[in-house]
């Protein structure tokens, strides 16, 4: 953690491992190859410190430059002097630039083409113009000085990729282009209000800009109205595009931890301006990053000039983070076939580093994924098998098969991991009186001296378990409570009585090796021999010779076990086969045959065996406070490593949530984080940001798939478990002018009128008296209903959608708002493609992933 002094950081874009920081002060970073964080001036990053400048203190805004020669930067303070460092300790004061009237430097911009070329922009003063053009190589400020914009002030600017043009935002009114080749006289402005943020697209086609939740999307070709808006839920803080993807727009909103990504797509990329976009959020820091339960804001983004989707990334405690773009944010589906991607690949392949680690890097400027491995969103995909399109395609396969959505289909019918069947079964099995309650609360860990802890550990039995009578011993103690009989029926045991009939199941399920271990867990060796016998006779008969010899000798080491048990020469032979045996179930036989005054660490740390025979393990053979802390170990250690078998133990809890996060972190699986907590937590975890960033990010991802079914059934399944009962109506009609309901009064209307009327006429708004839209084709008014037969007994609770025909309702386009009957509507556009509101040239169909020939008969 850093001192929470640092305001911003960015890359310099001609050095790949530089970066620079400024707050209180300003200093110089070089990103490192090593990843020891011991060696770093930086907590989370392998960074060197490299050098402070010391003339500045507590910097409005800095800008690094295009300058190749060495790292220059340009700092804007607050009294309005503009300084030019090199990091060099001697002083050259011929490079700062004084405003001839005092006030605040608001902006700079580098010329990406003329790196000695700066733009200034200050606040207003109504003698001094608030743009100054700089050329640096010129020397003294006052000869080589160019002024635009007087009386006024420059919120933002940026550069025209294309041409020699500066595009500034004034007065909190308009965006101005200034063609320094034309002269100062020459000027083309745009009004509006969305003058903050100002950048252009990697391509050099589209300009962006904001004003407090709005972003503005403007196309530098035409500008005679803006592409597209989008409205967001907060103020944004920060604009950028990602340079080495063309497409994808990044903002920063105030108090949010979350990096919200636009991809811009168009509609026709040949003969159409329009666009639409894909929203993603993405939550960069890990809970092991937080202070409190609430993740840290972030304050400042810089995208890496070269290598593919790399940024940095400060939050508001002062904690710097090296990210990549986790797979699954690469979307690989359109909505519809109209509908391409704008260009995704690098624009400096050359110098992009691939996803993998490689050892064919020859630069020691190519940093490749190896040198972020502290990073927060360093992927590991579970399925190193699964490219991008695949991970993208099996959560869209699984979608489709109902995952999630209905309790009552078998894991096995889903087209699921292992390792995601086995998490579903435990989570099932776990699932008990409506409630996931985790092997920590009910064995009393960390409950104080509450009841319930008090409970737990009373009674607690202890016991010798005899050995056969073969093998003569030392007796073993085992533990025994109620607490831990159900425990070890959650883990999967059940009670001793149970044994043969459990170990038979495993059995059938050719799981040998398996139950031989939990037989001679119970010193059930005899059996344990039967069942390796079993599983060599079957490996022969299966043509597996390895196998097959490795369960008999097994067996044939089991059964010679005796009392040489304690020899410490059958121990070292132990010790030695261990590393040749590759059946975790047989290693941890043999550990515990040759375990020395109970110490089972060989045990309960052999990570082959399973989490719930470990602990159903621990819970026979620990004391209470060795039972207590290996739980909260193993919890530890699914947190680090977002296991999701972890589960078992935390229940629906804070932990629970924190081991959900990590496995996000680790595989970008949004949609099964999503489904557990839809299905297993409780509405009162649901106050989580965390939580409801999950449900909202599948809930998108359905939506961008076209999957609308899906998406309703899923909002039907969490409307569901937030409330004990359903709400009579959660969709009504407003007023666009008073907001008031204008469903009640409709349908008030339709049961006080009688059905055999042919037209019930409601023009106009009850409360307000305003008029209601109108259908774009038949122009009745919105809520005007249609001549329908009702059941003589209909209730006025149960008249509801039933009491109109689907092809009788509005809709309407989603980008123009234009609309009508949804039957009137379809036949439009049948046999048209633009909107049938004469003034209006949107493609309304073409934003829609359906075609209207394939559309059902809604009446």
């Amino acid at each position: 953690m850093m001192s929470g002094t640092i305001h911003g950081l960015s890359w310099f874009p001609q050095f790949p491992d530089k970066f620079v920081t400024w707050g209180q002060e300003i200093k110089l970073y070089e990103r490192t190859q090593h990843d020891d964080n011991r060696r770093s001036a930086l907590p989370n990053i392998a960074a060197n410190f490299l050098a402070t400048e010391t003339r500045y203190q507590y910097a409005r805004c800095v800008q690094p430059s295009y300058h190749k020669s060495r790292p220059i930067i340009a700092v804007g303070l607050g009294d309005g002097k503009v300084g030019i460092c090199d990091f060099h300790e001697t002083v050259d004061n011929s490079w700062e630039f004084t405003p001839r009237q005092q006030r605040m430097c608001l902006c700079l911009a580098w010329n990406e083409f003329d790196p000695n070329v700066l733009a200034i922009g200050h606040d207003r003063h109504r003698s001094d113009s608030c743009i100054a053009i700089w050329d640096i190589e010129r020397g003294v400020p006052k000869d080589a000085v160019s002024f635009f914009g007087h009386s006024e002030s420059a919120q933002s600017m940026c550069w025209d990729k294309n041409r020699r043009v500066l595009i500034a935002g004034v007065s909190q009114k308009q965006i101005k282009l200034f063609d320094l080749k034309q002269g100062n006289t020459t000027c083309q402005s745009i009004q509006t209000k969305m003058v903050h943020g100002l950048a252009v697209a990697p391509n050099g086609n589209y300009l962006c800009s904001y004003l407090d939740s709005v972003i503005m999307l403007w196309d530098l070709r035409l500008l005679d109205h803006p592409l597209k808006t989008i409205q967001s839920g907060k103020n944004h803080l920060q604009l950028s595009w990602c340079p080495t993807r063309t497409s994808l727009l990044t903002s920063l909103q105030r108090e949010s931890p979350f990096i919200t990504l636009y991809d811009i797509r168009s509609v026709d990329a040949e003969s159409s301006r329009e666009v639409y976009h894909v929203k993603r959020q993405l939550q960069p820091f890990q809970a092991k990053y937080y202070n409190t339960n609430k993740p840290p804001t972030l304050t400042s983004l810089s995208w890496h000039n070269n290598d593919y989707e790399r940024a940095l990334l400060l939050s508001e405690q002062g904690n710097i983070l090296e990210i990549r773009l986790p797979l699954s944010l690469l979307t690989t589906y359109s909505n519809h076939k109209k509908l391409p991607l704008l260009p995704q690949r690098p624009l400096t392949i050359a110098n992009s580093p691939t996803r993998q680690n490689s050892s064919q890097s020859n630069s020691s400027t190519s940093i490749t994924c190896s040198s972020t491995l502290n990073s927060a969103l360093n992927f590991e995909i579970l399925d190193h098998s699964l490219t991008k399109e695949d991970l993208v395609e099996e959560t869209y396969q699984r979608a489709l098969s109902d995952y999630g959505l209905k309790t009552d289909l078998h894991v096995d019918s889903l087209p699921l991991t292992p390792y995601l069947k086995s998490v579903w079964l435990t989570l099932g099995n776990l699932y008990r009186e409506e409630r996931l309650t985790g092997l920590k609360s009910v064995l009393g860990i960390n409950l104080g001296h509450t009841s319930e802890a008090l409970m737990a550990s009373s009674r607690i039995e202890s016991r010798v378990l005899q050995w056969p009578d073969f093998i003569n011993s030392n007796n073993l103690v085992c533990y025994r409570s109620e607490q831990r009989d159900v425990a070890l029926k959650l883990c999967g045991w059940g009670n001793e009585s149970d044994l043969e009939r459990f170990v038979n199941g495993l059995c059938d399920n050719k799981e040998f090796s398996r139950a031989a271990m939990i037989c001679v867990f119970h010193l059930k060796i005899v059996f344990a021999c039967d069942m390796l016998s079993k599983a060599a006779d079957l490996s022969r008969n299966s043509k597996d010779p390895h196998d097959a010899s490795m369960f008999r000798i097994a067996a044939i080491a089991l059964s010679s076990f005796n009392a040489d048990r304690c020899n410490s020469t059958w121990r070292n032979q132990r010790s030695n086969a261990n590393k040749q045996i590759q059946d975790a179930h047989l290693r941890a036989i043999f550990s515990f045959l040759t375990t020395e005054n109970d110490n089972f660490d060989a045990v309960l740390t052999e990570e082959g065996i399973s989490l719930a025979d470990r602990v159903a393990f621990a819970c026979k053979y620990l004391s209470e406070s060795k039972l207590s802390d290996y739980v909260k170990q193993l919890i530890q250690k699914s947190i680090e490593n977002g296991d999701l078998n972890g589960l078992l133990l935390t229940g629906e809890s804070l932990d629970g949530i924190n081991i959900l996060q990590a496995y996000l972190d680790l595989t970008s699986d949004v949609q099964t984080v999503a489904l557990i907590a839809i299905n297993y937590f409780h509405r009162e975890h649901f106050t989580d940001n965390r939580i409801q960033y999950w449900i909202s990010s599948y809930l998108d991802d359905l939506n961008s798939w076209g999957l609308w079914e899906k998406r309703a059934e899923l909002d039907i399944k969490i409307e569901n478990l937030r409330t004990g009962t359903r709400t009579t109506r959660s969709v009504f009609l407003s007023c666009n002018f008073c907001g008031k309901s204008v469903s009640n009064a409709l349908q008030e209307d339709v049961r006080m009128r009688s059905a055999t009327t042919n037209i019930n006429k409601l023009s106009s708004c009850p409360s307000c008296r305003k008029p209601l839209p109108r259908c774009s084709l038949c122009l009745l008014h919105m809520g005007t209903t249609l001549n329908i037969s009702l059941p003589s007994d209909a209730t006025h609770e149960s008249l509801g959608w039933q009491s109109k025909p689907f092809s009788k309702w509005f809709s309407w386009c989603q980008t123009c708002r234009h609309g009508g009957h949804t039957e009137h509507m379809m036949q439009w556009f049948k046999q048209n493609s633009e909107c049938p509101v004469s003034s209006c040239s949107c493609r309304c169909f073409d934003m829609d992933g359906t075609l209207p020939n394939d559309i059902a008969d809604y009446s």
